[in-house]
């Protein structure tokens, strides 16, 4: 765990910067506060939870009675809608009241919060409050600079991950987390730094249990119909452990309690599992409730859309410090008290993972309560109040209302980065945290720059629709972590709807990756015939996607077609003379094929001409000592059997 220090007793001045069009507020002001002017507050962040999986928002099933009662007891927004849904920058956003697009952190990893950054943590320092936080994964580690203004940033993730159920998992778990905790133990931490803090306090408790994979403790992993629901339920009740504890120790009136989420969750709903691609409501709709009993009427309901980014307000209201202000957002009191409009109608939202790892270019959203505009390559319009689901795309028919939503998206995109609000900078990984960043299912190492670009940057398109190539990355991934059904079907699903190369020679790549992609799935299988047909596919897409024909290759041979392993193998050593992978898989297919001297022949000139060092060397050394002798047999048929065949990697 980090310990840093408390923020200074009082806080400079700074000028206040007019408001934007469609994202109104001040930067935070001078101000001084001391001990005893303000309430506790507890902030509590449930990573990848969607607010249409608990109760108290409608899902019949939800077993979620704390966070139910405490929405009972003060107000419940019904439309909260974060910036982006990513851990990383989305906090940021929640602790600035910036958006990713103004503060900079736009991804995690790669991005770092600077010291220059004003964070709701050192406010509240600032006025004398002990401040604490307990985090429960790595992609929120001090070293990304979260940890500003709390004297106590417990992040010390060891032991790491427990598996409960191993039927979940596949044979090889190289992805799974290294660097999480349960929620169990963050509340342990939790409740271990509240015995000890000072009042008034701030502590901020971060929950990752609801995030991939599911696999919930016993005896929650029988309490719902689906896992997702469970990892809720678990969380749920340890929730309940600090709420519990604030009342009986006779706090939990004078603290401010406010829960929301970092993003949702995909469900596949919209042909992502996971979250970090897309922007509908699956993944930045999140749930927001606060408990106030000096200032929030219980059984509170606001069918208004308002943003995370007004969430830092609305708390330094809440604890006493009315006036003070943090970020470009607003504060709630005004609509929670049923006196006055919500700081803004507009929510604005992006993702740029596909920019940073896929090729494909990044999105942007603008957001109203009844209307979602997202900019793409092929635009969407949502009509939400008669289709909340999202699945008609309303641009052909309701043209004049998709260009008046884009242009005051393009509006919103200026007045954010005319502020010149960035405090971020690059940050430069080990191995290790990448390691454990991609172990969480988080891509890292992209060597994307920090912070926000020009306006003609940020609003270009370059690259994939995301739409085009959502399957084929995702389908990658699943294939990569072991859950094959799962990535045929993305494929599947790929195949019969995506523009093929005929139709649409940029598609080409695509088509060849997924076709690449399929064929390591007949590997596993060992259905070789299948799995040269798919190589051979995927270079019909895109001839020059060497690495598909040679794989065909070796394919070809597991699936003892050798005599055509070694037609293909000469042809594409005719034309690359310096494919020695190629060449050793063809020295393999003449063996087989009882051609010795010619295998002889073809193996020696990879010994004699590749790199001393490299595997083609190793490997034609290996066959080649054993052709001819009572060893050959062994040597062929450890070919046919070796544990490389998962990519054609031999």
């Amino acid at each position: 765990s980090v310990r840093t220090p408390h923020a200074r007793a009082a806080l400079s001045a700074r000028t206040a910067v007019a408001a934007i069009p469609a994202l109104v507020g001040l930067l935070l002001s001078g101000c001084s506060g001391s001990p005893t002017d303000g309430r506790n507050v507890v902030l509590v962040t449930l990573d990848t939870t969607r607010p249409d999986r608990l109760g108290t928002y409608g899902r019949p099933d939800a077993r979620t009675p704390v966070l139910d009662r405490l929405a009972r007891q003060g107000g419940v927004v019904e439309w909260a809608i974060a910036d982006v849904p990513v851990t990383l920058p989305s906090h940021t956003t929640l602790m600035t009241g910036i958006p990713a697009l103004g503060h900079g952190v736009r991804y995690n990893a790669d991005f770092k919060v600077t010291e220059d950054a004003e964070t709701l943590a050192e406010v509240f320092s600032g006025f004398g409050y002990d401040t604490g936080a307990v985090i429960s994964a790595l992609v929120l580690d001090s070293k990304f600079g979260i940890a500003q203004g709390f004297a106590t940033f417990e992040d010390d993730l060891t032991p790491g991950y427990v598996k409960f159920d191993e039927s979940l998992y596949p044979a090889e778990t190289h992805w799974l987390p290294k660097a999480d905790r349960r929620a169990e133990e963050t509340v342990d931490r939790s409740l271990e730094w509240l015995d000890g803090a000072r009042r008034p306090f701030f502590l901020w408790s971060h929950f990752y249990d609801p995030h991939f994979p599911f696999d919930p403790p016993p005896p929650w992993a029988q309490t719902a119909g689906e896992l997702y629901l469970a990892e809720i339920h678990y969380t749920d009740w340890q929730l309940g452990r600090i709420v519990r504890a604030l009342e009986e120790s006779g706090e939990a009136d004078r603290t401010v309690f406010a829960v929301t989420a970092d993003h949702g969750e995909g469900l596949d709903e919209h042909r992502e599992d996971g979250h970090g691609i897309f922007l509908y409501d699956d993944t930045v709709r999140v749930p927001l409730i606060i408990r106030d009993v000096a200032h929030v009427e219980a059984g509170t309901v606001i069918g208004d859309q308002v943003r995370t980014i007004d969430v830092a307000p609305t708390l330094l209201e809440y604890s006493g410090h009315a006036g003070e202000t943090l970020g470009i957002g607003g504060t709630l009191a005004p609509i929670l008290a049923g006196t006055g409009p919500v700081p803004d109608s507009l929510a604005y939202c992006e993702s740029i993972k596909t920019r940073l790892f896929y090729g494909g270019t990044g999105l942007k959203v603008l957001r109203t309560r009844n209307a979602k505009f997202v900019w793409a390559p092929q635009p969407e319009l949502y009509l939400l109040d008669e289709d909340p689901g999202e699945r008609v795309n309303r641009v052909a028919d309701q043209p004049e209302e998709a260009r008046g939503l884009h242009r005051r998206l393009e509006d919103v995109v200026r007045g954010i980065l005319d502020q010149g609000l960035l405090s971020v900078e690059a940050y430069d990984a080990d191995e290790e945290t990448l390691e454990g960043l991609r172990s969480l299912g988080y891509l890292a190492g992209s060597g994307a720059e920090a912070g926000a670009q020009s306006f003609e940057k940020e609003m270009e398109l370059r690259g994939h629709d995301p739409k085009d190539l959502a399957d084929v990355s995702m389908g990658a991934r699943e294939i990569q972590n072991g859950f094959y059904e799962n990535g045929e079907k993305k494929l599947l699903r790929f195949f019969d709807s995506v523009k093929t190369p005929q139709e649409d020679p940029a598609m080409a790549h695509l088509w060849a990756a997924a076709h690449q992609n399929y064929a390591k799935i007949w590997m596993i299988r060992g259905n070789y015939h299948q799995a040269a047909e798919q190589y051979r596919l995927a270079a019909l897409a895109e001839p020059e996607y060497d690495n598909a024909r040679w794989s065909r290759i070796y394919a070809l041979n597991l699936a003892r077609e050798h005599e055509l392993a070694n037609r293909e193998a000469l042809a594409l050593i005719d034309r690359y003379p310096r494919s020695y992978r190629v060449m050793v898989h063809r020295g393999v297919a003449l063996a087989f094929l009882g051609q010795l001297d010619q295998a002889r022949a073809q193996l020696e000139e990879v010994v004699r001409d590749a790199e001393p060092q490299g595997t083609a060397v190793r490997n034609a050394r290996y066959y080649l000592a054993r052709l001819g002798t009572p060893r050959e047999a062994e040597a062929l048929n450890g070919y046919l059997t070796a544990e490389e065949k998962n990519g054609g990697q031999s």
